[in-house]
């Protein structure tokens, strides 16, 4: 807002402060005149400089705030030029336009702001409207029909009475489905309700007869309600409240609706209460009338907000139980269907059968063609099953590039045939293995799918792009506890590149995507099994280098589990924990405490992949381990970019002030490992020192003998 505008402004409320002092007559209403057709010029000159606007209603609301000025001018001309007296003079009939007009104004506003097509809020305005109507025919409309006077005086009270809960309903409507409640409608809503104070107090002096000094009141409520006015033309989120608020059907204010159902059912009772108390119990028929007619319309409304309730509900179990990318039932829903199916099947004694399928090499495609490709495929394969499906089949998203399959009524050989034929359904060259179970009556659910998920595993280590059975021979044991190999690599002594440790790696025959084999594991209820066995199978190894740590890694989701615990050695003399990266959930205490059970069995504490993460520093005090492991990623090609290096001698340097080693992980190149030394690592390992092997290493080489040279 300009200076020139704050001045105005300033000069507009000097006006309103000074109205009461100053003497009944022409000279107060020449002010209170000359004040109200500013703001009234203000209002269009603001409406003007934002053309856009004048099609949304707003030249609509200026029009009647200027016919209620118009009609303020017309009345002093009658009383001090004219000398006219009666109830419906000029100034009244105009006046009573312009409250319509301005009526409509805003609802027009209202009507262009929010292009919907369910337009919520209109039945609640409606219930505030009849509500309001009880208190205002009960206290001023039908106390005027048999008041004495003349018939136009009661009509006038009656109709500003009308046209007063007729804005006020309106402005009501514009703030329920208002969410942001900009300045501009906080000072035009000011205004109006200024205004309907200053008719209140003019009807109820009316009313009494005693009007006094109430005059200068009610022309400074007046007053005050057109500096509101012009303020919120005028104030830069006008356009905002125009065009920034515009809100569909669902983001009406539920606070806003239940306050005006609340206001419009209480008023009758309220009325009706106030009548008593007064002793004026001549109309409780009709605010009796009016209060059950609001009390059906509350009803009407509430039952259809319990329906649009429902509808949601429905919508949201729909999402629960679908997974969003493919529009296939999810894990959650294969759940209950299976727990379902096995029922109906024994109930029948029908047999029944299930089928796991697995997206080949699916990691590679996406690592290929990007996670967006990747997602289309699986959307184009699922719509493929999907249509293929016959009556009874079930198929869900099991879990990534995983589906489960039911196939009641089938018997095993009939099921892997009809496995097979969807199968072959995926667009080449993309392929997939599938494994197939029968279920058998009186058996938990989870065995026949442990079965299915062991003959996935058969179908990919035979090659994948197959279907194969489970057999009743075939170990129920998972395929990845059961191969599991543990490969150890070396870590060396930075001083004088000795051989201290081994870390201790998982290699399975089927695929070399570890990580994927240890979260599938998990997620289907064994990977604490699978992480204990690992330590247990390298620590019962005959040939373990004595005098040499073993590093193993964990994760916190395997150290929550007690069956974890109960897997483990109890002996655990000369081994390093590592921690991975993936974090379960656990506060960092309780991971504390967790790492400390295993203090308690000997061993020590490392955190692997420091450096991924930027809560890294935060862990390491937390968490207090005896050996910080530095991520590859900020040691690849340390020797030829300053800025790694430093970050490097930093997390070096924060390690050694809490007391902690590190092992530098990732080494390939001979400045690499001369760049470690220099910053002050205790250990290393990577390709450089030693690949993964089956065989213990007692000391490593390379081409070049590196010297220490300090890069930093």
């Amino acid at each position: 807002m300009s200076a020139r505008m704050r001045a105005l402004f300033a000069l507009l409320l000097g006006a309103v402060v000074a109205l009461p002092a100053l003497p009944a007559g022409p000279l107060r209403d020449v002010v209170a005149l000359g004040a109200e057709i500013g703001c009234v010029a203000i209002g269009w000159r603001g409406l003007r400089s934002r053309p856009d606007l004048m099609d949304k209603g707003w030249p609509v609301v200026v029009g009647g705030i200027s016919l209620a000025a118009t009609a303020d001018v017309l009345n002093g001309l009658e009383r001090h030029l004219l000398h006219l007296q009666g109830p419906l003079r000029p100034s009244v009939l105009v006046l009573l336009v312009g409250y319509g007009v301005l009526a409509v104004g805003v609802y027009l506003f209202d009507h262009r702001r929010i292009k919907v097509t369910n337009r919520r809020g209109h039945i609640e305005a409606a219930i505030f409207a009849l509500g309001g109507l009880a208190p205002v025919l009960v206290f001023v409309i039908l106390p005027q029909t048999q008041a004495e006077g003349p018939l136009g005086a009661r009509l006038a009270v009656a109709g500003f009475a009308l046209a007063d809960l007729g804005l006020i309903t309106v402005v009501a409507r514009l703030l329920l489905t208002d969410s942001t409640r900009s300045m501009s409608l906080l000072l035009l809503s000011a205004a109006v309700a200024l205004e309907l104070a200053g008719d209140f107090a003019s009807s109820l002096t009316s009313i009494t007869g005693d009007r006094g000094d109430a005059d200068a009141l009610v022309q400074a409520l007046w007053l005050l309600g057109y500096v509101f006015f012009a303020a919120g033309m005028v104030h830069p989120s006008l356009r905002d409240l125009t065009y920034g608020t515009s809100v569909d059907a669902e983001r009406v204010s539920p606070r806003s609706q239940v306050l005006l159902l609340a206001t419009g059912l209480l008023l009758p009772g309220a009325s009706v209460a106030i009548s008593l108390l007064l002793g004026r119990a001549t109309y409780l028929w009709v605010l009796t009338a009016i209060g059950l007619l609001v009390s059906a319309l509350v009803a009407l409304r509430i039952m259809n907000l319990m329906g649009h309730i429902g509808e949601q509900s429905d919508q949201l179990a729909q999402l629960a139980r679908s997974d969003e990318l493919t529009r296939l039932p999810n894990r959650r829903s294969w759940n209950h269907a299976i727990g379902r199916a096995c029922d109906v099947a024994a109930a029948s004694q029908a047999p029944l059968c299930v089928a796991l399928f697995d997206l080949d090499r699916f990691k590679e495609y996406n690592d290929n063609h990007g996670h967006p490709a990747g997602d289309a495929l699986l959307r184009q394969v699922s719509a493929l099953w999907s249509a293929a499906l016959v009556e009874g089949e079930i198929f869900a998203r099991y879990g990534g590039e995983e589906f489960a399959m039911l196939l009641p009524g089938l018997t095993l050989p009939d099921a892997v045939d009809r496995a097979d034929q969807l199968r072959r359904l995926v667009p080449l060259p993309q392929s997939a293995s599938v494994g197939v179970a029968a279920w058998r009556p009186g058996t938990d659910p989870a065995l026949t799918l442990a079965e299915a998920d062991e003959a996935l595993y058969l179908a990919k280590r035979a090659g994948r792009a197959r279907t194969v059975a489970a057999e009743s021979s075939v170990d129920a044991m998972p395929g990845p506890l059961r191969d599991q190999v543990v490969v150890v690599q070396p870590i060396v002594r930075l001083a004088d590149l000795a051989v201290i440790g081994h870390e201790c790696l998982s290699r399975f025959p089927h695929t070399t995507d570890i990580e994927a084999v240890f979260a599938d594991a998990h997620g289907k209820g064994y990977g604490d099994l699978l992480e204990a066995a690992a330590i247990r199978r390298v620590l019962e190894r005959d040939d373990r280098r004595a005098g040499t740590d073993v590093y193993v890694n964990v994760s916190e989701l395997a150290m929550h589990s007690d069956r974890f615990w109960l897997e483990l050695p109890r002996d655990l003399t000369g081994v390093v924990v590592e921690l991975s990266e993936h974090q379960a959930g656990l506060e960092d205490a309780a991971v504390a405490d967790l790492l400390d059970r295993m203090r308690e069995r000997g061993a020590r504490v490392g955190l692997d992949d420091v450096g991924s993460q930027a809560t890294d520093f935060a862990r390491m005090v937390a968490l207090r381990p005896e050996i910080a492991k530095i991520d590859r990623s900020l040691v690849a090609g340390c020797d030829l970019h300053p800025a790694r290096a430093e970050v490097l001698r930093m997390l070096v340097g924060f390690a050694h002030q809490h007391g902690i080693e590190v092992c530098v992980e990732g080494v390939e190149t001979v400045g690499e490992l001369e760049v470690a030394r220099a910053a002050g690592a205790t250990y290393a390992q990577g390709y450089l020192l030693g690949r993964p092997r089956h065989e213990w290493v007692d000391t490593v080489s390379f081409p070049s003998s590196p010297q220490p040279r300090a890069l930093i």
